[in-house]
């Protein structure tokens, strides 16, 4: 029998009634001919609360039992799952990643998979169970619970996918596949019934968490198609495939970031070994942290010193500034400043830096005020603007851009 990977993410599962709903999509695939192999996320918020307990017992918690508390939110959501199917009268069992045979490097709290090892749950199959497996985590060759990362239950989708030689992975979400813009947001934006890998590439790139860039890479090595549906039942859908699908139009997709704080680090050394010690701190954060090195205000600090910009999640922001406060404290010249409140606005699109786009930024900039700073990518651009003038943002963007 056909295998396929079905993933839920926490928002899927954050109730009776969204779990009752998960079970009719596993039941309607096993009814359809195919063996789901379902993946889950934690719960919608459980990963940062235990993530807040850990901190308030340790400034910093060490990565091994960290790894271990994180790892359990995944494992409840499993096992609800599990039971859930089978008071549908389905066999059902859950696995943890190591239960599942997904071997990790030793990197706690970014490990990397090296290896699937599939004979428990092939095993499961061929007794005709449903595996329900836990996302995000694995195992060390020698026993230790990792996990990989913030939203990387995708990959473990599409790893497993490859392991078990499933025809495709669907991924369920509150929104119906990809749009060019949130249509929580925006009613007007419009869904796309097909994508190329490129095209997911890019998004990802450019921070607009639908599917995490590993798993994108692993999906296109292997050429396996995701289905990205919406989770109410009769949603539309968005396949990604590597079918090439050219989008003419200069930006295709327009983003509205949740809340966030820009923390500005002006006056560092521009010194390589002190910065790069600098973005190796942030980068063993466990936030989604966006980082763009400027030149410093060169009245007050000279040709040898450059600004930092740092993008994260609003509530984090008074905690990295004192951290930053505390590593830079005999750095005289520094000056820290803490903007929160922020949305991030992100084009995608192959023509972001045509005058076509930047004389829609312009005209837009004029009427709600020049954004606060700009962030560049290979295919995005990324504007910070005030919480207040967000959706405006979003809306006279897309009107300007892709609405037709």
């Amino acid at each position: 029998m056909l295998s396929r990977v079905l993933k839920f993410g926490g928002s899927a599962l954050a109730g009776a009634g969204q779990i009752e709903t998960a079970t009719r999509h596993v039941a309607a695939t096993r009814a359809a001919g195919a063996a789901p192999i379902v993946v889950v996320s934690a719960v919608a918020g459980v990963t940062n609360r235990l993530l807040s307990a850990a901190r308030r017992v340790h400034p910093d918690p060490p990565g091994d039992e960290l790894d271990r508390l994180l790892s359990t939110g995944e494992l409840q959501a499993a096992a609800l799952l599990a039971i859930a199917l089978r008071g549908r009268g389905l066999r059902a069992r859950s696995f943890s990643g190591a239960e599942a045979g997904i071997v990790t490097d030793e990197s706690y709290g970014r490990a990397r998979i090296e290896e699937i090892r599939p004979g428990p749950l092939t095993a499961s199959i061929a007794a005709g169970e449903i595996p329900v497996v836990t996302g995000f985590q694995g195992v060390t060759r020698d026993g230790s619970t990792t996990t990989l990362g913030r939203g990387s239950s995708d990959v473990t989708a599409l790893a497993l996918a490859v392991g078990l030689g499933s025809d495709r992975a669907v991924f369920y979400r509150d929104v119906d596949g990809v749009h060019s813009a949130d249509p929580n947001l925006l009613a007007v934006s419009y869904r796309f019934d097909q994508l190329d890998y490129a095209a997911m590439t890019d998004l990802a790139e450019a921070g607009v968490p639908i599917v995490h860039a590993q798993a994108i890479e692993i999906a296109r090595a292997h050429e396996i198609p995701i289905e990205l549906r919406g989770f109410a039942p009769g949603s539309g859908r968005t396949v990604i495939s590597a079918e090439p699908l050219l989008l003419n139009m200069p930006v295709w997709s327009i983003s509205l970031s949740p809340p966030l704080s820009m923390l500005t680090l002006d006056g560092l050394p521009l010194v390589p070994g002190f910065l790069a010690r600098l973005l190796a701190m942030v980068e063993r954060s466990d936030l989604s942290i966006e980082a763009q090195l400027t030149p410093g205000s060169m009245a007050r600090t000279g040709n040898d010193r450059v600004c930092l910009d740092l993008l994260l999640p609003d509530n984090e922001g008074p905690r990295l500034r004192d951290q930053m406060n505390d590593y830079l404290r005999e750095e005289q010249s520094l000056q820290t400043s803490l903007e929160r409140r922020r949305r991030r606005v992100t084009l995608v699109g192959r023509g972001v830096g045509s005058r076509r786009v930047s004389k829609a930024v312009e005209s837009v900039g004029q009427r709600l005020g020049p954004p606060m700073a700009t962030f560049w990518g290979a295919n995005h651009r990324a504007f910070v603007v005030p919480e207040r003038e967000g959706q405006s943002w979003l809306a006279s963007l897309h009107q300007e851009l892709i609405t037709p």
